[in-house]
């Protein structure tokens, strides 16, 4: 086991003790995934104090989850790269998730997971048929 699936499963651990939702590394778990975050990030904003909760403890979770989940699916490999990890699909499309995750955390807009998962379904489609 690898140190990013170590990290995916050991997320998937804790978001199950702490919710009772079982990420399980299929692309419909990612949808659950964004409905977490969503909620998370909704109490984050009501009920924090003046200060927003600092949630990049959440970065690299993420990222590994959701590469995790990306990998099973469609096959690839963890790149490291200075910035962080990326995900290589297909020896040809490479994901940096972590500005997502990023953006995501800082709300700067809506978690989509699961949206970024079907986008891949197309290009990788798309890729076949030609």
């Amino acid at each position: 086991m690898n140190q990013w699936e170590a990290l995916a499963s050991d997320f998937a651990d804790r978001v199950a003790e702490m919710t009772g939702q079982h990420l399980d590394f299929t692309l419909a778990s990612l949808a659950i995934l964004d409905d977490l975050l969503d909620e998370w990030l909704h109490l984050s904003q009501v009920y924090g104090s003046e200060r927003p909760d600092d949630l990049s403890r959440l970065v690299l979770p993420l990222v590994s989850y959701v590469g995790e989940t990306l990998r099973h699916a469609y096959g690839g490999t963890w790149i490291e790269r200075p910035s962080g990890p990326v995900l290589c699909i297909a020896q040809t499309i490479e994901l940096d998730l972590r500005p997502l995750v990023q953006a995501t955390l800082a709300q700067q807009h809506p978690p989509a997971f699961a949206r970024l998962a079907a986008a891949l379904d197309r290009e990788l489609e798309d890729r076949l048929g030609e």
